[in-house]
This record gives C-alpha cells, structure tokens and sequence, in this order.
C-alpha cells in the first residue's frame, strides 16, 4: 500500500462509526513507527555523514522524506481522533478522556520528538562544518574577491593561476 491509500483509509475510519478511543490508539501507534524509523534514518544520516558518504544520504531521501509524510499524516489522524473525543465529550478535560495506555503512548511520542530534536540539531552541526570544510577548500583553490556584502567573484587571473 503507498501512502495515498492509507491515508483514505484512516480517514474513512475516522469519519465512521469506529470508536475514537480505540482509532487514536492506532494512529499514535502508527505516527510512533513513523517516528521510530525518522530516528533510524537520521542516526544512519549522523554516521554517514561523520565518513563523507553522501551517497547513502541521498539513497535514503525519498525514504525520509515518505516517513515524514506519514508521520505528518497520522499526528494529524492523532489530532483529529483527539478533537472528536472532546466533541464527544465537552465538559471533560482531555486528560479525564484518554485511559492510561494513550497517555503512555502520547508520552512515549514526545519523547520520541525530542530523540529526533535532538538527532537532527547534531545533524544540522555537522552539515554546516561540512559546508564550511568546502567553502573553505573552494577559497584556497579557487580565490575570490567579494563585489559588495554577498556577492562572490572569480577573476580571470585567478582562474589562470589554477591553471597554471
């Protein structure tokens, strides 16, 4: 099943009968795995880039970029399924509407938003020591002189000095 599919699924449960108690269970469930395997990717994505293999980091692009769909998706089915509950229950709190295993789970996916958080502000160090490592190869084989604050250029005689 892709992504499109799954998401008419979820949607036609949503709007039907089913319980919303025992729907929100799933979908924070399902927004979990999603979560869970973000974390893989990105720790794969730490490692690969420590050893400048960036070809493994783009390999696993569409895959990342698909788990961060579907984990858009079901926290959006979380949302959902928890705003039908306090329809269906508007003079309790939503703390008093959930039962203990949704509050672990909801827990449990804060968590892993943080894990992820964090994960990904490491990543972010590390791309940009990477973008400065090569901005700074790029000056010392290639020099430049600046026109104003932002632009760069390369003068003709530098780039016969390369040549040469």
């Amino acid at each position: 099943q892709n992504g499109t599919e799954i998401a008419c699924w979820n949607l036609d449960i949503l709007n039907s009968d089913f319980r919303a108690d025992s729907m929100l269970i799933k979908f924070l469930g399902d927004a979990i795995s999603n979560l869970e395997e973000l974390i893989r990717i990105s720790n794969l994505d730490m490692q690969d880039i420590k050893e400048a293999n960036h070809d493994a980091i783009f390999q696993r692009l569409e895959s990342k970029n698909n788990a961060i769909y579907m984990f858009d998706y079901n926290k959006n089915l979380v949302r959902d399924a928890m705003f039908k509950l306090s329809k269906e229950n508007p003079n309790k709190s939503i703390e008093e509407i959930l039962d203990s295993e949704t509050l672990v789970l909801i827990d449990k996916m804060r968590e892993g938003l943080k894990t992820l958080r964090e994960i990904n502000k490491n990543y972010a160090k590390s791309v940009v020591a990477v973008y400065e490592f090569y901005n700074s190869l790029l000056e010392n084989i290639i020099p430049s002189q600046r026109d104003g604050y932002s632009n760069k250029s390369h003068s003709k005689v530098d780039l016969l000095h390369i040549e040469a």
